[in-house]
């Protein structure tokens, strides 16, 4: 592996994702960037043009993006009491997350390949560098970004005595093999 790659690391696995901001112009794209920065775009749209905006939050409940990270939340189904729906949405967001993430991997990787060959060159163009280094960084702001996103989506399918359980607050009246209500 390439040393800017990075591996599953900081927020429990949360790469992120970036705009192409730092691509300069767009002669000599790819096919591959095109696609990336239409995917891009079509993210943004979704969320008015930041990417944190929409994020749930869950007052009572701390932690819960972390608690989720590692598996989002599939994990802790037994000691959740998580409905078999529950279950089949976590799973959907789950398998949903785990290849928008390959396919941003894949970005990085193309563009970490693409960086070594400007940097094997008798004449490196610093522009150019400058240039894919900053692609590739905001292709991991990107990566990051979509997981708590992701995260922050099965976190909305647990009802709200099931995260305050992850959290450590819930009721001892309610046993850990008992499905909350969902509302």
């Amino acid at each position: 592996g390439m040393q800017g790659m990075g591996g599953m690391q900081g927020m429990g696995g949360m790469q992120g994702m970036g705009g192409m901001q730092g691509m300069g112009g767009m002669s000599g794209m790819g096919a591959g960037d095109m696609q990336r920065m239409q995917m891009m775009g079509r993210m943004r749209g979704m969320s008015g043009g930041s990417f944190l905006s929409s994020l749930p939050g869950f007052p009572g409940a701390s932690h819960i993006y972390h608690v989720g990270a590692t598996n989002h939340f599939l994990d802790h189904a037994d000691h959740l009491g998580l409905t078999t729906e529950q279950r089949a949405q976590l799973a959907a967001i789950h398998e949903a997350d785990t290849l928008e993430q390959a396919s941003l991997s894949r970005s990085i990787e193309e563009a970490e390949q693409e960086l070594w060959s400007l940097t094997a060159s008798d004449e490196p163009d610093a522009a150019a560098i400058e240039s894919k280094v900053r692609e590739i960084a905001n292709l991991q702001v990107e990566q990051r970004l979509a997981f708590i996103r992701g995260v922050g989506s099965a976190a909305q399918v647990l009802t709200d005595p099931q995260r305050q359980r992850l959290a450590g607050s819930s009721d001892p009246s309610l046993a850990p093999d008992q499905p909350a209500h969902q509302h």
